[in-house]
């Protein structure tokens, strides 16, 4: 069986890794693949371009990756606060966060915490 790989990256109010009901509507763009590879170097790629772009950048579980920079914010009238707003990425293989091997060294993601 061919695994369904997603490229995902998503801009909104909280953290990629909430999975909140409506994640997927946060969702500015999209790359489906059924080859690993090309599914990771996208992931890659975009991730790089994402780092160099933020003051900040989070991840969890080796590829929920939240950038942002502290003055972009959103007001919500509902709470009557500013929110930070996020860029997310994230890579699923079938639909689920995929792991990256913890012992495979990556110099793009090597920098992981907040600046």
């Amino acid at each position: 069986m061919v695994q369904q790989w997603e490229v995902i990256l998503m801009k909104g109010e909280s953290e990629p890794w909430w999975f909140f009901p409506e994640w997927r509507s946060d969702i500015i763009e999209m790359y489906t693949y059924s080859d690993s590879k090309a599914a990771i170097q996208q992931y890659m790629s975009l991730f790089q371009e994402l780092k160099e772009e933020f003051q900040c950048v989070k991840v969890k579980k080796t590829s929920l990756a939240a950038f942002w920079n502290k003055e972009d914010v959103s007001y919500c009238e509902q709470c009557d606060d500013d929110l930070q707003l996020y860029y997310g990425l994230l890579i699923l293989a079938d639909g689920e966060p995929y792991q990256f091997p913890e012992n495979v060294e990556n110099p793009v993601m090597k920098k992981r915490e907040i600046k």
